[in-house]
């Protein structure tokens, strides 16, 4: 899949999950995370080894290689808090005497909220995307890839600040599929296991 055609094809799948609701009675959530990566690599890539990553917050990995469901996460609720969908957003640059990196991470989720009499509430996810990474050499040919990233995971939250806010722990598996450029590997395929702990704060 051509990189241009990457976000529109994200986009479209967040906006066939948002429920349907007047505008006025959605919620919007911004927030990020605090996570552990352990990605598994395919056993197709002979030799190849785990590779564990940590961030605070959770982003954009110039490993390329790592899905990007952290970073800055925007969610949406309805009337019916126990639905909610949410994006999960992430970007990385890094230049050095002309070269040139990115890397750009973006999934649409479906979280389902388990109604509860008390203040912790369970919770399962579940979401596909893409991550998209470049390379711009200041000498030589511009190479980029793309690999779909699809998963999902369990997790509890709480509110807190009378639910203007929320803590969420959650944990997650990923498969990433392989990103190719003119016939070489930039994304390797694998599986991602993701442990997180992260917030979210309500705009009303």
């Amino acid at each position: 899949m051509k990189t241009r055609f990457a976000v529109p094809v994200v986009l479209l799948a967040l906006l066939a999950v948002i429920p349907a609701a007047p505008a006025a009675a959605v919620e919007c959530g911004l927030g990020a995370d605090l996570g552990f990566n352990l990605f598994i690599p395919s056993s197709d890539y002979e030799g190849a080894e785990n590779i564990s990553t940590f961030g605070w917050p959770m982003g954009g990995s110039f490993l390329g290689a790592l899905p990007t469901f952290g970073g800055l996460r925007v969610s949406f609720r309805g009337e019916k808090p126990a639905h909610e969908v949410w994006l999960g957003t992430s970007l990385s640059f890094l230049s050095s005497e002309g070269d040139s990196f990115h890397q750009l991470g973006l999934t649409a989720n479906y979280q389902y909220n388990f109604p509860t009499q008390g203040t912790i509430l369970p919770y399962v996810t579940a979401g596909a995307g893409l991550n998209m990474v470049g390379i711009n050499p200041d000498e030589g040919d511009s190479h980029s890839a793309t690999a779909a990233v699809f998963g999902g995971g369990v997790g509890i939250a709480r509110a807190v600040a009378d639910g203007a806010g929320r803590l969420r722990a959650e944990v997650r598996f990923d498969q990433v599929t392989e990103g190719e450029s003119d016939g070489s590997v930039m994304i390797p395929k694998g599986g991602n296991l993701g442990i997180r702990l992260g917030f979210d704060l309500w705009l009303k």
